[in-house]
């Protein structure tokens, strides 16, 4: 008998510093050094609101970078990520 585990979707969620660090299991030092020297680049793993000072995080990005690297896999993460936006011409809601 096989038994098959559901994977769960990938959620691009955003969430604050302070929630990123916990999911991540690193410090906001470490989230800030990675953001100043280029590693996590805005509109990939960060993004902030308009009129607004404060970075949301793309919790399973920047979850996959820390484990992955820039690998080919997670070079494709970035790009169903980049897809899944309103604002791609290939956007398609997940209806799953």
């Amino acid at each position: 008998m096989t038994h098959r585990v559901k994977r769960p979707s990938v959620q691009w969620a955003g969430v604050p510093t302070g929630e990123m660090c916990i999911t991540a299991g690193v410090s906001a030092d470490t989230l800030k050094n990675y953001r100043i020297r280029g590693l996590l680049t805005r509109g990939i793993y960060w993004y902030t609101l308009p009129g607004s000072d404060r970075i949301i995080w793309i919790r399973d990005l920047v979850r996959d970078y820390l484990v992955n690297g820039n690998s080919p896999a997670h070079q494709r993460a970035i790009e169903k990520y980049l897809k899944s936006l309103p604002s791609s011409s290939e956007y398609k809601p997940d209806t799953a």
